[in-house]
């Protein structure tokens, strides 16, 4: 019992942390280092490796910090990461057979191209924005660099959690001879 509230508090603070940084230091940022979403990232992250109940309840979490130091109406990032949530859950149990480098950057891929073109769609129905945002250069430039962003941070995050959990092995295509 004691451990597994341990475990919760340190989930809680860890996130907690994260959506401080997110909107304390790595917002502030200029070009595309202010592109990084490490609420996306985690979420991701947490959908691959431990599955829709770690990630409802980070959904939870994240979506109440982002919502409470924005502008946006209470509970857009709440919906943005929920929506994106089932869609990568979705898009991994029926799509993405293993647990591949592969199919976690199909994921990450997915989902941060999801995630903008929701966020985006939600905040002109909600706000009163004149242009639309797919015709908006910078709509497609915040796009490019979250993409490069996520990948990168993938690519990286799959590696350190595949060094540190042993059970997960890579997954190769073998060519089988036929004779």
């Amino acid at each position: 019992m004691f451990k597994k509230i341990w475990q919760l508090s340190i989930f809680v603070i860890f996130i907690s942390w994260l959506a401080i940084v997110q909107f304390s230091f790595i917002s502030a940022c200029l070009g595309i280092f202010g592109q990084i979403n490490l609420g996306l990232l985690v979420l991701i992250f947490t959908i691959f490796f431990f599955g829709i109940k770690a990630s409802i309840f980070l959904v939870l979490l994240f979506g109440f910090w982002f919502d409470l130091m924005t502008f946006k109406f209470f509970g857009f990032y709440s919906l943005s990461f929920f929506a994106t949530t089932i869609l990568s859950y979705w898009i991994l149990k029926n799509w993405l057979t293993n647990r591949s480098l592969y199919s976690f950057l199909a994921l990450t891929f997915i989902s941060t191209i999801f995630y903008n073109f929701f966020s985006a769609l939600l905040f002109y129905i909600t706000a009163s924005e004149k242009s639309f945002f797919l015709v908006a250069s910078n709509f497609w430039l915040g796009l490019a660099y979250q993409l490069i962003w996520n990948v990168l941070a993938a690519v990286l995050l799959f590696h350190l959690a595949t060094a540190l959990i042993k059970k997960l092995k890579p997954f190769f295509l073998e060519k089988k001879t036929v004779l």
